[in-house]
């Protein structure tokens, strides 16, 4: 992974933007390299995969659709390691370098992705830990709300730069530091 170019590298430079307040509304940050997979529960072993996932450390495991999880984690060996542990109850894909994984934080997060997505993103309606895939700014993501004014978002590497060109101008009025 790390040999390869990294997405947004051209785009996303530390600093900040947009509207001039006393502190930015939303933080930006790419978070790449690291590993990213799908999983994919065989028929009737969706709990023996679920019992496997939860006993997982250092990773997040995120709910993807019915009986599929995407686990994201910083080591890059990621695929290779769940394949040897799933081999018998789940395909297991790698996304690491096909998707860009991106975080949002700040007290106008949720403003700044409601101008994309029909998720309501409500802190009553979307609680920590759970997840959506989605369109946002007509591309395909997966959102994930990790913490009280924070989200992952997870789009595919193709179409990061425009997904960043409109992450950022939506940001704007707000003002945004990425980091």
């Amino acid at each position: 992974m790390s040999d390869r170019v990294l997405p947004l590298k051209a785009l996303a430079k530390s600093g900040r933007y947009g509207a001039s307040t006393l502190a930015p509304g939303v933080r930006l940050q790419v978070l790449h390299p690291m590993g990213l997979v799908t999983v994919i529960a065989r028929k009737g072993k969706s709990k023996s995969v679920q019992r496997a996932l939860s006993n997982l450390q250092d990773v997040t495991v995120m709910d993807a659709g019915i009986d599929q999880w995407y686990v994201q984690g910083p080591d890059k060996k990621l695929a290779t390691t769940l394949k040897q542990q799933l081999a018998e109850t789940a395909s297991v894909i790698d996304q690491s370098n096909g998707r860009v994984t991106l975080r949002i934080s700040g007290p106008k997060c949720r403003a700044v992705l409601a101008k994309g997505t029909p998720v309501d993103l409500h802190a009553n309606q979307f609680a920590i830990g759970q997840s959506a895939m989605t369109t946002m700014a007509h591309v395909g993501i997966h959102l994930t709300r990790t913490a009280d004014d924070e989200f992952t978002l997870s789009v595919s590497r193709s179409f990061s730069e425009s997904f960043w060109e409109w992450l950022t101008a939506s940001a704007a009025e707000f003002g945004y530091h990425i980091s």
